[in-house]
């Protein structure tokens, strides 16, 4: 359910790739928190990163529930000119934080993931950072919306593990593996 609820989130945000194609839609991947990470977002901006911080279960009958699912857009921009300029843009190819939000907003509020399911609807915004990082100034807002689903325990826990797939990569930066390894797992 959850990793479902962010795919539908990043395919409708990156329907707004068509006026904005440098756009990046990803999911957060805790950037703000680290400094290589960090870099790597300023060279992906404008950027829209989406998490999915809080749940929350509400028994409502015998194994369903009501769950409140609280996600995070975090939207990003920079601009060498300014910090003014990171919110506000300069040109309409140059967009500002603010624009970024109110066009993330268009998107999501009272959207339905789900036909006959609950809208989404924002609860928060937040200015999560605004300020000079090296020759750049970044601005960073911090979205949240809230979705009520209904979830039912699952009738089975995982599935028997049947195998492992390995990929090596050399070196550790390439994407592409240049081995792999399939073992099959089989009763003794």
């Amino acid at each position: 359910m959850l990793g479902e609820l962010e795919d539908l989130i990043e395919a409708r945000l990156t329907e707004l790739k068509a006026k904005l194609p440098r756009l990046a839609v990803e999911s957060y991947g805790g950037e703000l928190s680290d400094p290589d990470l960090l870099s790597g977002l300023l060279k992906r901006c404008p950027a829209v990163l989406v998490m999915v911080p809080k749940v929350t279960f509400k028994r409502s009958a015998q194994g369903r529930y009501s769950v409140p699912i609280t996600f995070r857009l975090v939207i990003a921009t920079r601009h060498p000119r300014g910090e003014r300029e990171t919110r506000r843009g300069t040109t309409p190819t140059d967009i500002g934080s603010y624009a970024l939000w109110e066009a993330c907003m268009h998107q999501l509020v009272d959207w339905q993931p789900w036909e006959k399911r609950a809208a989404i609807r924002p609860t928060e915004l937040s200015n999560l950072v605004n300020g000079k990082l090296s020759s750049d100034h970044l601005s960073v807002l911090g979205q949240s919306f809230l979705i009520e689903l209904d979830w039912q325990k699952p009738a089975e826990a995982l599935p028997d593990l049947l195998g492992i797939n390995m990929a090596y990569h050399s070196p550790s930066d390439n994407p592409e593996p240049v081995a792999t390894d399939n073992i099959e797992l089989r009763d003794v």
